[in-house]
């Protein structure tokens, strides 16, 4: 019988706390200590946020900076390939243009090649005399 009156006050004693309600202030601070921590987590969260978007944005404009400082060079390039290849070829398509002329470049070939064979086609000449 001893044995079932202490089994019986253990399990009461047990029992005891479930049977205790919440009321209303008890729920109103639960609310209260959910809404601080609500509170704090999602400005922690923003902060968090803030700090990630700034730093992608660094990124961004350090690749522009490097990105505009590899075309400045490219530019620099360009500028001195025009002014080592253009400004000759500029001039030299300037020269008076009957000194580029196909044309007259092959006539003076063909009048150069028969005095050649003019010359070629004459007997040679002995000398039938000595002169010592």
């Amino acid at each position: 019988m001893k044995n079932i009156l202490a089994l019986s006050i253990l399990f009461s004693a047990i029992a005891l706390p479930a049977l205790g309600e919440l009321t209303d202030a008890d729920l109103n601070q639960i609310r209260l200590i959910v809404n601080d921590e609500v509170k704090s987590e999602s400005t922690a969260s923003e902060t968090r946020m803030k700090v990630h978007i700034d730093d992608k944005i660094e990124g961004v404009r350090s690749s522009i900076s490097a990105f505009k400082w590899v075309i400045g060079i490219l530019m620099a390039v360009i500028a001195i390939l025009i002014a080592t290849i253009g400004i000759p070829l500029s001039l030299m398509a300037r020269q008076s243009p009957k000194d580029n002329d196909p044309q007259k470049q092959i006539e003076e070939l063909r009048q150069e090649l028969r005095q050649e064979l003019a010359e070629l086609k004459q007997p040679p000449a002995f000398s039938t005399g000595s002169q010592l």
